[in-house]
């Protein structure tokens, strides 16, 4: 997909200007679409004419979906044939009240559910924005904002790489970006689980996990937002519109990437705070990117046990088992070293170029693409070649790495029958 997205990219017909894209930047492109990242080297709505932007659209479409359903259709295709019942049990454990048999069917309603909810963003996009474009281009901004927003992609088309800056106070806009943007975040799993049960007491622990984090991240963000910047990158923005501009930041920083502000007028306090969300992303089994929710709640479970003396994690009165948080911490720690590794490499990459970009700017940016988040502090399209590939390669890791770290580890997970005597190490 990435192979084909990069070349009808190129395309000179894709373009407004009919000439032909790089392909580094048509690479970019596709791999930040198809990785639902936004991070772009090129306007979108500038650069593209409406056949580069539909291109784009399918990449996003296909990329937010199919991530989404592609790890149910892959278990399901790994275990046909297999008659190891340890191993299928091993399998379907990965995935809560889902059986291998039913990850086919899983797919479709996944499918029904992101088709029903854009298509409702479509309509409602393309109401708001038929009172400042004529019809056809309303109806084509509101289907591709739709999209972008569910897929968390932060794709836009407002032009000047400014997103959604010229609309922080349009309450409707706001309100339905944020809808679509947590349908995306919280899986399909978790609506699914809610839709089922409707008693906070009958939801599994996961989507309790999903739904406690997410509120806890969004008040903190918000407030954070609204102290830090409200003399700063909201200085403009009028005192009733500034809770809302908070809130939409909270919402879209873990890996929408839209923005109703100028980050590169943000504070360091803000970028701080950002690379904490962005680290953090959505919940698993959705559009969203970062470390996930669940693995965070998992690994601060652990440590407030340890904190309190508790020989066994709990939550919501079920305990947590030994080797998922083991997982848990090891997918945190190898996301943490590509971070740091990618961070290193990139500045080092444009110090030799003469580059040379600010410090925070860097480490915002890898975070911001590794997280698939899209924010951007606009150092992205003046990196040199070596550095976009730098990126590219980071938003491809951010996308894929989480999921196959988990999935390895799960399949190499076995019983042992023995233990060793106990190693005693010295800690603090």
């Amino acid at each position: 997909m990435l192979l084909a997205g990069s070349l009808l990219l190129m395309l000179p017909w894709v373009s407004r200007d009919g000439q032909a894209t790089t392909p580094t930047d048509a690479l970019f492109t596709a791999v930040s679409a198809l990785s639902v990242t936004g991070l772009v080297t090129l306007d979108t709505a500038t650069h593209w004419n409406w056949f580069g932007q539909l291109i784009l659209l399918i990449l996003i479409q296909l990329g937010g979906l199919g991530f989404m359903v592609g790890t149910s259709l892959i278990l399901s295709l790994l275990t046909r044939g297999r008659g190891r019942l340890s191993h299928q049990l091993l399998i379907s454990g990965n995935i809560p009240t889902l059986s291998i048999r039913d990850a086919v069917e899983m797919a479709r309603r996944i499918a029904r559910f992101t088709f029903a909810v854009e298509a409702a963003g479509a309509v409602l996009l393309t109401f708001y924005f038929l009172g400042e474009r004529d019809p056809p281009t309303a109806l084509w901004h509101g289907i591709f904002h739709s999209v972008s927003a569910f897929c968390n992609a932060g794709f836009d088309l407002q032009g000047n790489f400014d997103s959604f800056t010229a609309f922080r106070g349009a309450l409707f806009l706001n309100a339905v970006l944020i809808v679509l943007i947590q349908a995306g975040s919280l899986s399909y799993l978790a609506f699914h689980d809610i839709a089922e049960q409707r008693r906070w007491r009958r939801l599994s622990g996961n989507t309790k996990l999903v739904l406690t984090f997410n509120a806890i991240l969004i008040v903190l963000g918000t407030v954070v937002f609204l102290a830090a910047e409200w003399n700063s990158a909201m200085a403009d923005t009028p005192a009733s519109s500034k809770p809302l501009q908070a809130l939409f930041q909270a919402v879209s920083a873990r890996t929408a990437g839209f923005a109703t502000v100028d980050f590169s007028t943000a504070t360091t306090v803000t970028d701080y705070a950002w690379l904490a969300l962005m680290f953090i992303g959505g919940a698993s089994g959705s559009t969203a990117g970062g470390l996930k929710l669940t693995p965070l709640a998992v690994i601060m479970i652990a440590v407030l046990s340890e904190v309190r003396g508790k020989t066994h994690p709990e939550a919501f009165n079920r305990r947590i088992p030994i080797p998922v948080i083991l997982r848990a911490m090891t997918v945190a720690t190898l996301f943490i070293l590509i971070y740091f590794t990618m961070s290193l490499t990139l500045m080092a990459v444009e110090q030799n170029y003469g580059n040379g970009p600010a410090f925070s700017a860097v480490l915002f940016e890898v975070m911001s693409a590794q997280a698939t988040v899209g924010v951007s502090t606009g150092i992205t399209p003046e990196l040199s070649t070596a550095g976009k590939y730098i990126i590219m390669l980071t938003m491809f890791a951010g996308r894929l790495g989480p999921l196959t770290v988990a999935y390895a580890l799960a399949q190499r997970e076995q019983q042992v029958r023995y233990r060793f005597p106990e190693m005693r190490v010295h800690i603090g």
